[in-house]
């Protein structure tokens, strides 16, 4: 290992660094990467007030000091597991370019993973009724509201895949919707069922200009990227508050598809497709652990395993 005494980096060109990395490297989104910068800055800020780096003088006491300082404000255990995550993700950065000792990563302690006792709360059957009633209507708002809804009731798509949708990601002639994930980076095409495609057609028709986005919000352009996500997120708050349903969100109606389909029988592998899911973990939230299921959810991604 190089002599580490003669490696000084500023504070911000050590953090443009790493995000390059995760970006090039890793291909994570922007709000993933965002979570990292987040918590790398703390730690450093922490271990290097000046806002300069020698690394000769960073030793794994600073990041035992940083973890329980930090951890005795965030008392949830899932915060804590996500920023143990990042922290070992930085850390087997700084040992790859040698700027630390390996094994730091495996030294952080462990946050018991309870993720998977009791299923994600889905809708209630009233509850999705409610909706409907509440998104029925043949103004351009309920019309929008309508196409929304059916998006997320019946696709099981992020709020962050809405906002993507363009015009011509809609293939009328076969029925399918391609859909992009920021958050796993990949690209799947899913049936568009009829009642989607219905609805989708109404709520075009209703508007006065062709959209850039399927949703584009109320204001002249040049509109910020995370101004459509904010868009559709309010939209789906407002059509629940017109439901009378205060203690859900637009992430509840992706939850309510999946636990369907897992209570009318299906793989866990068609769950994996059309929820976008990286991970087969992720997909065991909805259902317990069977092994036989488990190995039909072996679907290779395009451009191999990350």
């Amino acid at each position: 290992m190089p002599d580490r005494s003669s490696v000084v980096i500023s504070l911000s060109d050590c953090i443009a660094q790493y995000d390059a990395h995760l970006l090039k490297i890793r291909g994570l989104s922007k709000s993933t990467r965002n979570l990292h910068r987040h918590v790398v800055h703390m730690l450093l800020c922490s271990s290097f007030p000046t806002g300069d780096i020698a690394w000769s003088t960073f030793c794994f006491g600073d990041v035992v000091q940083f973890v329980t300082t930090e951890f005795q404000r965030l008392t949830s255990r899932a915060t804590q597991r996500v920023w143990l995550m990042v922290l070992r993700s930085f850390l087997r950065y700084l040992a790859a370019h040698e700027h630390i000792s390996g094994g730091w990563d495996a030294a952080l302690p462990s946050i018991a993973n309870r993720q998977h006792v009791q299923l994600p709360r889905g809708l209630t059957q009233q509850q999705v009724d409610a909706l409907w009633t509440a998104s029925e209507g043949s103004k351009p708002r309920d019309l929008r509201n309508r196409a929304l809804f059916l998006l997320f009731l019946r696709l099981g798509l992020r709020t962050e895949e809405v906002a993507s949708l363009v015009p011509g990601d809609i293939d009328w002639s076969a029925g399918n919707l391609k859909v992009r994930s920021a958050k796993t980076t990949r690209v799947r095409t899913l049936p568009l069922a009829q009642d989607v495609g219905e609805a989708l057609v109404a709520y075009l028709r209703s508007l006065h200009r062709r959209p850039v986005r399927l949703f584009d919000p109320a204001r002249k352009p040049p509109i910020p990227e995370q101004r459509y996500e904010v868009y559709v997120r309010n939209c789906v708050y407002y059509l629940f508050e017109r439901a009378g349903i205060r203690d859900r969100g637009p992430h509840s109606l992706r939850h309510t598809l999946a636990t369907e389909m897992v209570g009318k029988g299906a793989t866990f592998k068609a769950v994996s497709d059309v929820l976008g899911h990286k991970s087969i973990t992720t997909t065991l939230i909805y259902a317990k652990l069977d092994l036989e299921a488990l190995k039909q959810v072996a679907l290779p991604w395009p451009g191999g395993a990350r």
